[in-house]
This record gives C-alpha cells, structure tokens and sequence, in this order.
C-alpha cells in the first residue's frame, strides 16, 4: 500500500470514529459535569453521585475528556485522582453565575441542541431513501421550551464572531438596521455597538422574541434594539438603510428565497445594503465541506431547506433589483461566508 493511500485510509477509519468523541462531549454536557465541576475539583466518584451515574463508568468517560484536553485530572495527597476544569473550558463550557449571566463564549447550549438532533441524524438513510425530513424542528411549532433551547444555542454560535463582525463589516453612514429571523439578537446588540449611530429591529416570530427580550434587556440594549413581531414569509417592514439574514435562506427553498429577496429590497431605502450570512457552496456544492454536510441537516429537519452557491444567491438579488453583488473573503468560523448587494440609490 502506498503512503497516499494508507494516509487516505487512515482518514477514513478516523472519520468512522469521530461520533466516540463527540458523543462524550454531548452526554458530558447533557449531565452538566462542567457546570458541577465549576471552579472545584471533584473525583470520578462524587460527580457520579451528583449525576446519578455508576462511580467506574464515569471515570472512563471523564478520561475520555481528559484525553482529549477538555478537562483536566490531578492527584491528590490522599491518593484520590481528581478532575477539574481547564481554564479555556471554564470560558467556553461553564455556563456564567446565575440569574441570565451566561459567559460570552459559551457553547453548552449549542451543545445541547446537538444531542437533540442526534436522533434525526441517525435517521438519514430514511430521510434519503424518501427525499423528505424525518420530522420539522418543534422549533418551527414554537413550543416555547424548545424555543428557548433553540434561541440560546444559537446566540452561542452567533457570539462567536458576532463582535469581530460588526467591526469588520462598516456601516458607515448607516441609522437604520433590520435583523430578519434575529433570533437572540446577537449580531443587532454587536451592530449597535460598533455604530453608535445605528438602531436596529429584530423581526421574528412572537415566542422568539420573548426570548430576544431577555438577550437585549442583559447587553443595555432595550433603547436602541426594538421587536417586531411578524413572520418573514409573509412581510416585511419598510424604511431600512440596512437588512441583515442570517442563517436564513438555509432554511427555505428557492422560490421562497427569491420571494424573500423581493420583500427585502423593497423594505431597504434607496441605496440601502443587504447582507446574506450563510454556509455558502462552491459551484461544485461540495466545498466548502461544512456547507455541503449542512445541507443533509436541512434535509432532515426541513421541506426545502438546502445550502447555496454564491451564483445562485446571486440570482435572486439580481431578479429583486439588487446590485454590486459581492462574495468577499472574511475570516468567519465554520465555513461561514457573506454576500454583499446594494439596492440603487
């Protein structure tokens, strides 16, 4: 065997094994062993009792993490082995110190929503020999508590370049800001930080924005960031020097998305700006690699939902009226990527 192909092959044994990892870290999050750890350090078999867990299966799992550098161990002077949180984990896994404080970078509630959709992932072969979801997000049904995991799963995503976002991305000039499907606010809050001149809208459905409340309410943003109920499909408020869609167009199919591109451009000003924040494709669909395994997620949990090319974006835009339509580089994670258009002054 060359070393081309066993390179290859190892590859893809390790891609085959990849779920060991991330499903520790999912149940590790589900059973809150970082919020229980804390500052503190514990052994194996007093986070089993807090979690409920047999005392020997929890230290193969808390090793596990160990092993790959999420956690920490050390022992102790009376021999016990105990673990704690590594001072990066502690930012990102450790969830804040109660009320709605929560830690800028967080991730568990991302986390924790991908242990929801574990299960519609172990049901691809049935949603790909039928061409349909296995079953529409209960998000959509605005159950309020899986509303509210929803919304704070994505403010973790969104929070990790929100802030550079905005400071990356001028609006100079700019007074008017609207957030479509906003969900938590994030990128709003960032926005009108960055441009004190700026106010901005939230539109999304009534249950999410209960929710976007509480987001806007913590970061001193109740004055300049208002909500407005309503549903993107069906309208669109008027008078926007800017619109913003972020995470969007994945969750629609293309003539909804041209329809939508429409509402947008005629809900801007004259030589008012639209940006698209989405995982977009290369003309061969299968690059970036995020963006084309994102699409099977779409499949899953959704009717028409799907991942673009740029030049299919592209088209829409142009067919709404928009013009100078861009794709630029920006260093956003996840193979996250923005187009750019202006609509005539």
């Amino acid at each position: 065997m060359n070393k081309t192909l066993q390179n290859f092959r190892s590859q893809v044994i390790e891609l085959g094994y990849s779920y060991f990892y991330a499903k520790a870290l999912l149940v590790a999050v589900k059973l809150d062993i970082f919020n229980r750890l804390g500052e503190s350090t514990l052994s194996a078999r007093e986070l089993a009792r807090k979690t409920s867990c047999d005392s020997r299966a929890m230290e193969l799992l808390l090793n596990a993490l160990v092993g790959v550098k999420i956690l920490g161990k050390k022992d102790a002077p009376s021999g016990r082995t105990l673990y704690y949180n590594t001072p990066s984990g502690k930012e990102i896994l450790v969830k804040g110190r109660g009320g709605f404080k929560i830690r800028p970078y967080y991730v568990g509630d991302i986390l924790n929503f991908h242990n929801t959709i574990w299960e519609g992932w172990s049901q691809l072969e049935e949603s790909l020999r039928k061409g349909k979801p296995i079953s529409q997000h209960q998000m959509y049904l605005e159950d309020p508590a899986v509303t509210r995991a929803f919304i704070h799963a994505m403010h973790n995503t969104a929070m990790g370049h929100a802030e550079s976002l905005a400071k990356l991305v001028p609006l100079k000039g700019a007074k008017t800001f609207l957030d479509i499907g906003g969900g938590s606010g994030a990128f709003s809050i960032h926005f009108c930080k960055a441009n004190p001149g700026l106010t901005a809208s939230i539109l999304d459905l009534p249950k999410t924005l209960e929710v976007t409340r509480e987001f806007v309410v913590s970061h001193g943003m109740k004055n300049r960031i208002s909500l407005l109920p309503g549903d993107y499909n069906k309208s669109l408020p008027k008078g926007f020097d800017v619109a913003f869609l972020s995470h969007i167009i994945h969750s629609e199919g293309e003539k909804e998305n041209l329809a939508l591109m429409k509402k947008v451009y005629k809900s801007l000003n004259p030589g008012g700006k639209v940006m698209i924040q989405d995982f977009i494709l290369k003309e061969d669909k299968a690059n970036p690699p995020f963006a084309s395994a994102f699409a099977l997620n779409m499949l899953l949990y959704t009717e028409k939902g799907c991942t673009y090319t740029f030049n299919e974006i592209k088209g829409w835009l142009q067919e709404a009226g928009f013009q100078s339509i861009s794709w630029p580089k920006l260093p956003l994670p996840r193979d996250i990527s923005i187009v750019f258009a202006n609509k005539p002054a």
